[in-house]
């Protein structure tokens, strides 16, 4: 290839990366601050949480007239970069398994979640979000087709995730890492790798602009890498990746026994918001407070900031996160995983009278390691949102915490290499 060809399709990339980093940065910006004034228009108007039932039943009812498929978003992403991966012909692509309104519908359904009180997060629906607005710039782009130059669409694929879960957290090298390999988590797509950095730089810097409403971790003092100290950790990330596994375990149970209970389509989706409203004023009953519904961000930074959580936030957080999922709620796992995963750290650390605000940490990152199947990414998490820079006992705890957590995902679909090909030529294992 001639160096003026090459200079020609580096100079169109870096456009089709900067087009999808500011789009969805833009987007990332709109929505994350859309769902902090859901939130506090909760807070504001705790009555508000009766309507838990219609906004299950009207979630359910968006969802069940548009189709099915406009909830799977990511996974119809993941497989369209599988299927990249797996033939290298763009010609071979399913086309129409991911529609660029799948996002506007994923924000209705996040808002109407959050400004009930629905305990749920919101990067899903962020990634859903980046991914719609990915395809709906590769669709110009095929039609525009610059001088016969046409982005492939597992690039678009990459680099809208990278950029939406990037600006979402304020975090680039996450973002990237999060593109590159979300889809094939043991798979470095290195080929990829510079337009996710345009794209993931550039949203987090058009997000920073535009001033995006992010969480702020409190600061906190961090352990040091003393052998006692990692052999706490071992055993602490032991815990929280089987409690991850735990976790994504109950959640899939919680789903199917509501759908096999509830035949009628509409109860299985009001009854668990029934019980997520009277849950909810239990514990303002008990507390004064609704501290688990909607994403629940003081919880962990009450781990980190030496306030103080009951030992058994953990316990509850999730069980309204398996609820208001089963309901059909829009929002995401991850913040529910670090909210989860940080009060876990918290308990660990008190029952044993250690230091809680970095296990509170750790616990947060082993959780979501264990529930992503990306431990690569939560260390850059780690690295930029939480500030955690001992990276001894960090990367232990993320290392450990994924070996613990077993197959399992948050992210339907991934296909761990290994264990794949291990399922596949059964005499490769050395077990």
């Amino acid at each position: 290839m001639k160096k003026h060809e090459k200079a020609r399709i580096l100079i169109f990339r870096t456009i089709r990366s900067l087009a999808v980093g500011l789009s969805v940065g833009v987007c990332i910006t709109f929505f994350a601050n859309t769902v902090s004034f859901a939130g506090a228009i909760n807070s504001a108007f705790p009555f508000l949480i009766f309507l838990l039932p219609a906004g299950a039943w009207l979630t359910l009812d968006i969802y069940k007239s548009l189709g099915a498929i406009f909830r799977r978003t990511t996974v119809s992403a993941i497989d369209a970069i599988h299927d990249m991966e797996t033939t290298g012909d763009e010609s071979k692509l399913r086309r129409g398994r991911i529609s660029p309104w799948m996002g506007p519908v994923a924000y209705i359904a996040a808002a109407i979640s959050h400004i009930t009180g629905a305990s749920v997060g919101k990067e899903g629906v962020g990634v859903q979000i980046g991914i719609s607005v990915g395809e709906l710039l590769a669709r110009i782009d095929r039609r525009l087709s610059w001088q016969g130059l046409h982005g492939r669409e597992d690039y678009y694929m990459m680099t809208a995730s990278a950029a939406a879960f990037g600006s979402l957290f304020g975090s680039p090298i996450a973002g990237v890492l999060f593109g590159l390999m979300f889809a094939t988590p043991d798979i470095l797509r290195l080929d990829a790798l510079y337009p996710c950095v345009v794209s993931s730089y550039s949203a987090v810097f058009i997000a920073e602009i535009l001033h995006i409403h992010r969480m702020y971790i409190p600061d906190f003092i961090e352990l040091e890498a003393t052998l006692q100290n990692l052999l706490w950790i071992v055993v602490f990330a032991v815990l929280t990746g089987l409690l991850a596994r735990l976790f994504l375990f109950l959640l899939e149970r919680f789903r199917k026994a509501v759908a096999e209970h509830y035949k009628n389509s509409a109860m299985s989706a009001i009854m668990p918001a029934v019980l997520v409203m009277i849950i909810s004023f239990l514990i303002f009953a008990l507390t004064g407070a609704f501290d688990y519904n909607g994403l629940s961000l003081d919880l962990l930074y009450r781990s980190i900031d030496g306030r103080g959580v009951p030992y058994y936030a953990f316990i509850i957080k999730a069980l309204m996160v398996f609820l208001s999922i089963s309901a059909g709620f829009a929002g995401g796992e991850v913040v529910p995983l670090l909210v989860t995963g940080g009060t876990f750290g918290y308990t660990f650390a008190s029952l044993f009278s250690l230091d809680t605000a970095p296990f509170a940490v750790l616990g947060a990152i082993g959780m979501l390691t264990g529930g992503t199947n990306l431990p690569l990414v939560c260390f850059a998490l780690a690295l930029e949102l939480f500030g955690y820079s001992e990276p001894v006992l960090l990367f232990l705890t993320v290392a450990v915490s994924y070996l613990a957590s077993g197959d399992s995902g948050i992210y339907h679909h991934q296909r761990i290499a290994m264990k794949h090909r291990l399922r596949q030529d059964p005499s490769r294992s050395t077990s």
